[in-house]
């Protein structure tokens, strides 16, 4: 095992199944590589005073950074990067890009049929990914 690839959000349940593909990353000697997925650059909020525009990318960019910092106690060898497309998507066209071996995601509950067990995001990479999938046990 080579590559392992996990998404991160910003949230607990995400930073947990990090925590869990950085271990599974030292116990394999492998690389492992942190995205954030984007499905813009920016946003622009506007009302009658105001026009902000947010810089998605680069917040996200920061997040998947800080992440990988952090896992590096644990893994040492941890790359980052910003995907562009939704969370399911962003991570296997990512690892069919870069030919990962595995795909770590968390089983985040939501409100439906299989998805509540898995979670939505897991059941959409386990049916297309290129590689194996663990999913990391986050909802506790």
């Amino acid at each position: 095992m080579d590559l392992i690839i996990v998404g991160v959000d910003g949230s607990s349940t995400a930073l947990s199944a990090a925590r869990t593909a950085a271990a599974l990353a030292r116990a394999l000697e492998a690389r492992l590589h942190v995205i954030t997925a984007v499905t813009r650059d920016s946003l622009d909020y506007e009302d009658a005073q105001h026009h902000v525009q947010v810089d998605v990318a680069g917040d996200a960019e920061d997040l998947a950074a800080q992440t990988a910092e952090t896992l590096r106690s644990v893994a040492p060898q941890v790359t980052s990067a910003v995907v562009t497309g939704r969370p399911a998507d962003a991570l296997v066209s990512e690892a069919d890009r870069l030919g990962a071996d595995l795909i770590v995601v968390g089983n985040r509950r939501v409100q439906s049929s299989v998805a509540r067990v898995m979670g939505s995001i897991a059941t959409a990479v386990a049916h297309h990914a290129p590689c194996d999938v663990y999913i990391a046990h986050t909802s506790r």
